[in-house]
């Protein structure tokens, strides 16, 4: 898969979302320049298309799934609703 058409195609959605944080994709351009990334998962019945923002992308490398996982848990605990 390219990851700088696949990034192009969703953004034109102007539906897009980080799959760990909920950030917001941005335009095409400044998503492909800033590093979001585009995951394949592979399912039962379909495959399905994830995105990482970069800020979730470093932490993953840095914590790893587990550890960004309790990181935004944590962060969000803390959001009074």
């Amino acid at each position: 898969m390219d990851v700088h058409d696949a990034l192009r195609a969703i953004c034109s959605t102007n539906e897009g979302y980080c799959w760990y944080c909920d950030r917001k994709l941005p335009a095409a351009e400044e998503a492909i320049s800033t590093g979001w990334e585009v995951k394949r998962i592979e399912g039962e019945r379909v495959a399905s298309i994830i995105l990482i923002c970069p800020g979730c992308r470093r932490l993953k490398a840095e914590l790893g799934e587990e550890g960004l996982l309790r990181n935004l848990s944590e962060l969000t605990s803390r959001i009074p609703f």
